[in-house]
């Protein structure tokens, strides 16, 4: 099977394979899939600039219509030299028209031709990753959002090309504000070796003066505050998360593990009648998310947390279903449990 690790898809870009003309780059992460796919595209030898010799498609132009992708994939440039076609927007509905043009392509291979695909998170099953993966002249490339090494790597990278240096204190500070987006967080990072110019190394007030929270522990806040019921700060969380190009898909799958944790801890509350503290405590919450946790646990009954499971899975496939207004429709499930949330919490208040 033709595929890497997250963690080997840096050391396979950096001595890329060319028996594998056929590259489907997918994954949560939306900037770190397009950057890999424009790196693919820049070491496939297509002179970029020149319409001639590289295309772009979308995939649902080719689920519509596979053979457009055939025709461009076999076509011989007019002047000679490599060819590249790029498909954007894979991973959503079927994607069978695609993924049985990648096996194709995959099995006999044109010659002098680069095809890169890039998707969203597609599971083993997903149609376009089992083709890529099968295929004998396809790879499957998966891209995750940043952690440890891969994000150091970035910050390196960035102030390198500034002359900067950056310390161990300064580096951690820099880190808890990045790793939700590949582009966003070179962004940040971007911003900040232009802030610094001039100077020898980075320190934590130049951090705190001009990067921004891109970093997944705004997801956990989004998460806390509609379980809670902070209807009044989530309208800010989510516009965090949209402008750092958070994936829609690490959202919803954060706010579904909460719920099914919550649902559990309830369990032991209600049917055993454990204190919502040692519950709590038991499950190794975060520090800083134990108030949250204990709150949520306090508002949510099993009764209440059933059809909210039911409504965050319903949410979620209409979200796959309809991925252009995949945004709009997990800001509604983040807004409308919050509402739930604050109603549970004044009824029971109410109660007392």
């Amino acid at each position: 099977m033709a595929q890497r690790k997250a963690g080997e898809v840096e050391a396979f870009l950096s001595r890329p394979d060319t028996s594998f003309p056929v590259v489907l780059v997918y994954g949560p992460d939306a900037g770190l899939v397009s950057e890999r796919a424009a790196k693919v595209a820049a070491l496939s030898g297509a002179d970029l600039a020149d319409p001639f010799s590289s295309v772009t498609l979308q995939a649902d132009e080719v689920e519509k219509d596979a053979g457009r992708l055939h025709d461009e994939a076999r076509t011989v440039s007019l002047f000679g030299g490599r060819r590249l076609v790029r498909v954007k927007g894979a991973g959503t509905g079927s994607g069978r028209g695609l993924a049985g043009a990648i096996a194709a392509l995959g099995q006999e291979p044109p010659a002098d031709v680069t095809v890169v695909v890039e998707a969203g998170d597609c599971k083993p099953t997903a149609p376009v990753r089992a083709a890529a993966e099968k295929a004998r002249a396809a790879i499957a490339l998966p891209c995750y959002p940043d952690e440890g090494r891969a994000l150091d790597a970035t910050i390196d990278a960035e102030l390198k090309a500034m002359n900067l240096r950056i310390g161990r204190e300064a580096r951690e500070a820099l880190r808890e504000r990045l790793g939700a987006n590949r582009l966003a967080s070179r962004g940040e990072i971007a911003k900040l070796a232009l802030y610094c110019m001039g100077q020898d190394e980075v320190t934590e007030a130049d951090i705190e003066a001009v990067v921004g929270d891109v970093s997944l522990d705004t997801v956990d806040e989004a998460v806390d505050a509609c379980a809670t019921g902070a209807v009044k700060r989530l309208p800010e969380l989510i516009e965090r998360l949209t402008g750092a190009g958070t994936a829609t898909f690490a959202i919803q799958q954060a706010v579904l593990r909460h719920f099914q944790a919550l649902l559990l801890m309830r369990d032991r509350v209600e049917r055993h009648g454990e204190s919502a503290t040692r519950v709590v405590e038991a499950r190794r919450a975060p520090f800083r998310r134990k108030p949250a946790f204990e709150t949520a646990l306090g508002t949510w009954t099993l009764a209440a947390l059933a059809p909210a499971l039911g409504t965050i899975e319903r949410t979620i496939l209409a979200a796959r279903k309809e991925a252009g207004l995949s945004d709009a429709i997990t800001a509604k499930l983040l807004m409308d449990l919050a509402v739930e949330a604050a109603r549970l919490r004044a009824g029971r208040g109410a109660k007392r």
